[in-house]
């Protein structure tokens, strides 16, 4: 049976640019695009401001990930989960009735006894031996 290679690394976006993707792209298109209707909508201190926040956020939303997660995941995660239901489940514990102490271990003082002892090396005997011999 023949093996086929499979894919990897599917999960990285496509560059169109050095290191710009397609969604960071089309977020910060995006916000070019409402900066420029702004622009003829607005005065032009509050465009200003109000094109500050806009290319802020797209940059943010386009450039920042979280453990890598983007933040536009992370904020619609953390709204889901404010508006979402939630089950709160809490289960009781059966308690004997009356109550009865627990009886503990008790724990056996070590009694003072002879201390260990490291064992004398034959090893100084042996060489004296060999160095003998010879």
């Amino acid at each position: 049976m023949e093996r086929y290679p499979i894919p990897q690394f599917i999960e990285q976006e496509g560059k169109i640019a050095f290191f710009i993707s397609f969604r960071q792209f089309f977020y910060l298109v995006g916000a070019g695009m409402v900066c420029f209707v702004l622009y003829y909508v607005l005065p032009f201190s509050i465009f200003i401001i109000l094109s500050i926040v806009i290319f802020g956020g797209a940059c943010v939303m386009a450039f920042v990930t979280i453990n890598g997660v983007p933040v536009l995941h992370m904020i619609l995660g953390s709204i889901g989960f404010a508006i979402g239901g939630k089950n709160y489940t809490w289960k009781k514990k059966e308690s004997p009735y009356p109550f009865k102490p627990i009886s503990r271990t008790r724990i056996k003082k070590i009694e003072e006894g002879p201390v260990l002892q490291a064992q004398s090396s034959n090893l100084r005997k042996i060489h004296t031996q060999l160095e003998t011999k010879n």
